[in-house]
């Protein structure tokens, strides 16, 4: 064992048990056999689904049951020379000062951590704790298809207590209700004129990242916005191709437009423009790239009209901030993830962040409003649930006294963009409170992810006051 001889010796253990086991996001199997076992053999009441999901019950003495959640899975990404194989290979785990890391991959602490902090309370015969139910979801990193699959009858307590959150000293009061959208826009293309001539401009290198938590960044940019923007006061444009972004809820790194002109000399205005932006975002990743040529294309292209229509439609598409309350958080969001050109038109994934369900519904006005003047197809669409924020959240308020008390610092409060799966929870028990915290891990989905050995003792510190507290 690597860990063996650093506390918190009992979590880090089941983190390192935890660790061993292959458990990519859909494919939680292997991982949902060991917390099966483990409950078989201490004798824990348990319960497991056909999703995976696995609630593990231990009896304790107390003024109400408390619930822990964590998820079971982790996003499986390595460096370009590293053999190992998700399927099959333990995570090779190291320490680096005060962090744990794995070896060229991901170290699945988002939310193994989360995981072995619950295996240790369920372990554990000498703390003093109530009822503990420990909840393992499955899927988090995906479909979310654990959190809106879990059977909420089967858990009895009120208290639920997500370990998701990476960020110690910090607490969860509101998540975002996350709405996504695939749509197309139909419409025919023409023969290219051989009078036109044709350019292409490349958007690389760009920063990225997720629209829970990055969508506020100005420095990262969205390259398909920018390149929409890059010739969007040319009269006499027609859009060939344009396509950009990976999925609905990362930001674009990258954008390819293509598109053709009959005036030369308006190429000197959309340069000027692509020199702005580089300058622009240059200052924040000098890999940033942005380049214009003129190329041979004679695929059809789409029309003066279809194109000042898809170019309307993008330009007031809103991408990135658009409400904050009155303490300056973050509230309403969006975001135009990825646009592909297909050969009926356009197809193009957009979602919208927001902590409150009547600031959703008038949001999503004016977003239906812009589908309908350009004859948009909303070919598939979800919601991931929110938590709005409440007044006198007792188990929030207990947290924050415990954590001072313990720490004499105050918890920093949060009111998150990002979809956790306490919306689901809530949805189904609405009577219920619920929380995040969790000690903090840096670069997670990525092969640099690391956790903090300092912030986990800390954690797990708080976790068992907690506990104590509510027995």
């Amino acid at each position: 064992m690597k860990l063996e001889n650093i506390e918190p010796k009992k979590v880090l253990y089941f983190f390192e048990k935890v660790s061993e086991i292959p458990r990519e996001s859909g494919k939680e199997q292997k991982i949902a056999d060991y917390l099966v076992a483990f409950a078989k053999e201490r004798n824990l009441e348990c319960y497991r689904d056909e999703y995976n999901n696995v609630i593990i019950k231990k009896e304790g003495k107390g003024r109400e049951r408390v619930a822990l959640q964590a998820h079971i899975d982790m996003i499986c990404e390595k460096i370009p020379e590293s053999n190992h194989d998700f399927t099959k290979d333990p995570l090779e785990l190291y320490v680096d000062g005060d962090f744990i890391r794995a070896r060229g991959t991901t170290l699945g602490a988002d939310n193994g951590i989360g995981v072995a902090l619950i295996l240790a309370l369920l372990d554990d015969e000498t703390i003093e704790m109530p009822g503990i139910e420990g909840i393992f979801t499955v899927e988090e990193e995906t479909t979310m298809i654990g959190a809106i699959k879990l059977d909420m009858s089967k858990v009895e307590s009120k208290k639920i207590i997500s370990l998701d959150n990476g960020k110690e000293g910090k607490i969860l009061l509101s998540s975002a209700i996350c709405n996504e959208w695939g749509i197309k826009i139909k419409e025919e293309r023409e023969e290219i004129g051989l009078e036109e001539t044709i350019y292409s401009i490349e958007y690389k290198n760009f920063l990225g990242g997720h629209t829970g938590g990055n969508i506020s960044d100005e420095r990262i940019g969205n390259p398909l916005k920018l390149a929409i923007e890059a010739i969007a006061d040319i009269e006499d444009v027609k859009i060939i191709e344009i396509n950009g972004g990976s999925r609905v809820n990362v930001i674009p790194r990258s954008a390819k437009l293509v598109f053709s002109v009959k005036t030369k000399d308006v190429i000197e205005k959309v340069k000027e423009n692509i020199e702005e932006q580089l300058s622009f975002y240059k200052q924040f990743c000098d890999k940033v790239e942005i380049t214009i040529q003129e190329i041979e294309n004679r695929n059809k292209e789409f029309s003066i009209k279809a194109t000042k229509k898809f170019i309307e439609f993008v330009s007031n598409y809103i991408n990135g901030v658009i409400k904050k309350d009155e303490k300056g958080n973050i509230i309403l969001t969006s975001s135009l993830g990825k646009i592909e050109t297909t050969e009926e038109g356009f197809y193009i994934e957009i979602s919208s962040r927001c902590n409150y369900k009547n600031i959703k519904e008038e949001y999503e006005k004016t977003v239906n409003k812009q589908f309908e003047a350009c004859n948009a197809e909303i070919v598939w669409s979800q919601e991931l649930k929110g938590i709005e924020p409440k007044e006198n959240n007792e188990l929030v308020n207990t947290c924050k006294k415990i954590y001072e008390e313990l720490y004499g610092e105050k918890m920093q409060e949060v009111i998150s963009q990002g979809a956790v799966e306490g919306g689901f929870f809530l949805d189904k028990k609405p009577e219920a409170e619920y929380t995040c915290i969790g000690p903090n891990t840096f670069d997670v989905h990525s092969p640099q992810e690391r956790l903090s050995i300092i912030s986990v003792q800390k954690v797990w510190e708080f976790l068992k006051k907690i506990v104590k507290y509510y027995s």
